[in-house]
């Protein structure tokens, strides 16, 4: 295995960190439903698999470090916004299920 730069053990650190947002935002945030439940896991498995393809990018090609750390962070920054979209109508329709 190669060598690291410190940019790269950077990117790889960041993209740790990163990783921990997801799971938590769920588990904070997340709807009770069963069904609204599974399909923001979806969107949390998605965000965490793009993190991890970068990450192993990172460790295989130094060539395609930026390349990789910029896809990643762009996938994984849409599954957030997409997750927390998704809490938003997950509990506006569970206020319309409450009122009728």
């Amino acid at each position: 295995m190669r060598e690291l730069t410190l940019l790269e053990t950077g990117c790889l650190a960041g993209g740790l960190l990163c990783c921990l947002v997801l799971p938590w935002l769920m588990s904070f945030r997340g709807p009770r439903d069963a069904a609204a439940r599974s399909s923001c896991l979806k969107t949390v498995w998605a965000g965490q698999l793009l993190l991890a393809l970068a990450g192993l990018t990172v460790l295989a090609s130094p060539l395609a470090v930026p390349y990789a750390v910029s896809l990643g962070l762009t996938g994984w920054t849409a599954c957030v916004f997409r997750l927390l979209r998704q809490f938003r109508v997950a509990r506006h329709s569970l206020q319309e299920r409450r009122a009728a």
